[in-house]
């Protein structure tokens, strides 16, 4: 108990060296620039491959539109106002009928990716590029 007592006494009379506390701030603050760089080079990545998937994607879906019959429904709204009126219930039911499913479920989640990586490059971008006081700020 003796031994204790001392050491903690010991440690209280120790000064650390000048500018400890600087550096060891500067550190945590080059560590964390260099993870938000990883991460920012990870999001980027993330992006340009579903920004890629994204133009087959594109191309099925809209090939998909013309093929189900959706996009001949959807010309009658500006087409045929007063038919679209009348029969409003039977002409929704036919566009949901229509719509081609498979495609929008392979393009809706490229879609998302895109944006949420893209917003996530931009986060992380500004940490990963900022200055070391900045930096030590976030």
């Amino acid at each position: 108990m003796k031994k204790e007592a001392s050491l903690y006494q010991c440690l209280h009379t120790l000064e650390p060296k000048a500018g400890l506390y600087q550096a060891v701030l500067e550190r945590i603050a080059y560590a964390k620039r260099r993870s938000a760089r990883v991460r920012a080079g990870f999001f980027s990545a993330l992006a340009i491959c579903s920004g890629a998937a994204l133009v087959p994607a594109m191309q099925y879906a809209a090939g998909q539109f013309y093929a189900s019959g959706f996009y001949d429904y959807l010309t009658l709204i500006f087409s045929d106002r007063s038919l679209v009126l009348t029969y409003w219930q039977q002409f929704s039911l036919s566009l949901v009928e229509s719509l081609p499913s498979l495609a929008l479920l392979l393009l809706l989640p490229i879609i998302f990716l895109l944006a949420y990586s893209m917003r996530r490059v931009v986060q992380t971008g500004r940490m990963a590029f900022a200055s070391v006081q900045e930096a030590s700020a976030y």
